[in-house]
């Protein structure tokens, strides 16, 4: 064996079809925020457990703290992107992202249609995506 070198591997361009925008991509869904409280070691992360419509609620953080009062991250619906690789955020493993708009002045988190229930998937007309 010569060298024992590793041949380096050259990433694929994309390809016009991997480059096109699809939304459906992405796998919101709907959840309830049942249960926040503060991070345990970071004064800005938000830790809730989330129903978003599976067997167990999922653990996610956030870093709301300064934007959103603790009262107001309790018993509440939201819209939650839940294909992310799981991250461990100082120690906690956040398992989806609570997905917000935000201006210059402030953060808000998105708020669902009235009658949404938690594990709806949110779709985009023009983009029916695959159910996950």
């Amino acid at each position: 064996m010569p060298g024992g070198e590793k041949a380096e591997k050259k990433a694929a361009a994309p390809t016009q079809e991997d480059a096109k925008v699809d939304v459906s991509r992405l796998d919101l869904r709907i959840g309830r925020i049942i249960t926040a409280d503060k991070h345990p070691d970071a004064d800005s992360l938000y830790v809730e457990q989330v129903d978003v419509g599976e067997a167990l609620p999922r653990t996610v953080v956030s870093g709301l703290v300064k934007h959103i009062p603790l009262d107001q991250m309790q018993n509440r619906m939201a819209v939650l992107l839940c294909n992310l690789k799981p991250a461990k955020m100082r120690g906690v493993v956040s398992q989806a992202m609570v997905m917000c708009a935000s201006s210059p002045d402030k953060v808000e988190i998105l708020d669902p249609p009235g009658g949404a229930v938690p594990g709806e998937r949110v779709t985009f007309q023009g983009f029916p995506g695959t159910t996950v």
